[in-house]
């Protein structure tokens, strides 16, 4: 957990010495005007939807969909997500959906690349079934929290291609799970709608 603390401090470390130069010569940007595609550089709301690949400890989900959306307060916003990701294996499928909502922080500028960052905290819904006679499916609900970063490659009047990278810990009950929690990874690729 201590290597994982320090990894995501050095990529947190290496964003700000990347941005804040940057964000020096543009000055703030809240009612600053419009980046030269047109987009306001102080939008009110954002939201994204795409694709999302999601890794457990022992299973890779090949194919998911997050939508998310965010009021924005200049550079910061309170943004709200919800996913799911889909596997399956022989005769079982393995469903995973996720909900959360948190504080995001985004540079804005009147470069092409708007770099971000994120902590959302909430749930995971896991469940798994068969389509084989007798057989229960079982499900469960964790706490979730998960912190990213990413970026949004403004790409015309409006709208961006989203990059985004998240770790996610699962917290699990160590008597009824074996484990105190779990920890996961995701990607997450798609547009983002960038909104007055």
């Amino acid at each position: 957990m201590s290597k994982l603390i320090a990894s995501l401090s050095i990529i947190t470390a290496l964003i700000a010495v990347q941005v804040t130069p940057a964000y020096a010569q543009t000055g703030a940007q809240a009612g600053a005007g419009a980046h030269p595609t047109g987009t306001t550089l102080a939008p009110l709301w954002d939201t994204s939807a795409g694709y999302q690949l999601l890794h457990l400890p022992d299973q890779t989900f090949p194919f998911g969909l997050n939508v998310d959306g965010a009021r924005n307060f200049g550079p910061w916003g309170i943004v709200a997500e919800l996913g799911w990701a889909y596997d399956k294996s022989d005769d079982v499928s393995y469903h995973v959906f996720n909900g959360g909502a948190g504080p995001r922080w985004t540079h804005r500028s009147t470069a092409k690349v708007w770099p971000f960052a994120q902590v959302l905290g909430g749930f995971v819904h896991a469940r798994a079934s068969t389509d084989l006679a007798g057989v229960d499916s079982d499900s469960t609900t964790k706490f979730m929290l998960q912190p990213g970063a990413g970026a949004v490659v403004v790409a015309g009047d409006g709208w961006g291609i989203l990059g985004q990278v998240d770790y996610r810990r699962v917290f699990l009950d160590k008597d009824k799970d074996g484990e105190s929690g779990e920890n996961e990874f995701r990607v997450f690729v798609g547009i983002r709608f960038i909104l007055d």
